[in-house]
């Protein structure tokens, strides 16, 4: 899971960002507004971590820019504790949901995990379900309508991706940079091939092609 943590204090940043990669998120960090604002308008992420309080480009307008531009990606808002009027002006922004600073880091982990339950992901650490797709994150297997299937490391790695942001739209370039690191072997086509043999296991409705955006995990089938 992608997470871009938008702080303006460096040391919270940096240990946010070490404590959430030691639970195995990607964390892109920004260190004011307007440098939020271009890593989340050019990159996909599963979640936003957002500090209202930022230079250059407050947090609140850059939530009010994204949300206007028709972008759903689950955001969590971080704010002083006894700041309730930055907490509801944030929510009614398009935030999810908040944290007050000072916090417990494992009050944000469990917020993260709530968010994401709330938003149709179930995430126990052992498995994701979204409608009746499990996907069992130790075994690297699907159950689909009750039958289980496993999954080679390139299936689990987008099936994963795909579950985790149902009814969100994942470019084709982002899912590539999911399959592999290497510059050298990077190959589109490469995904529509791997969207084909998914679909042949979850069934051909659930993942949604938009012609020139990407891939989308439905949760209906009909």
């Amino acid at each position: 899971m992608r997470i871009l943590l938008v702080e303006d204090e460096s040391l919270i940043a940096k240990h946010l960002k070490q404590a959430l990669e030691k639970l195995g998120y990607s964390v892109q960090t920004a260190a004011d507004g307007e440098e939020g604002l271009w890593y989340w308008q050019e990159e996909d992420f599963d979640l936003v971590l957002l500090d209202l309080g930022l230079p250059k480009l407050d947090g609140l307008s850059l939530l009010q820019q994204r949300r206007a531009a028709g972008d759903k990606t689950p955001v969590l808002i971080l704010t002083a504790r006894n700041a309730w009027q930055e907490r509801v002006e944030g929510l009614q922004a398009g935030a999810d949901d908040y944290v007050g600073k000072p916090f417990h880091f494992e009050e944000l982990q469990a917020r993260i995990v709530a968010l994401l339950r709330r938003l149709g992901v179930t995430e126990d650490g052992e498995t994701i379900q979204v409608g009746d797709l499990i996907l069992n994150l130790a075994r690297k297997e699907v159950t689909v309508d009750g039958k289980r299937h496993t999954l080679t490391a390139v299936e689990f790695t987008l099936l994963s991706a795909l579950m985790r942001r149902p009814g969100q739209v994942l470019s084709k370039v982002y899912l590539m940079e999911l399959m592999t690191e290497d510059s050298d072997d990077k190959d589109l086509n490469m995904v529509e091939v791997y969207i084909s043999r998914l679909r042949r296991l979850v069934g051909a409705k659930r993942i949604k092609t938009l012609r020139g955006q990407g891939y989308q995990l439905c949760e209906e089938t009909d």
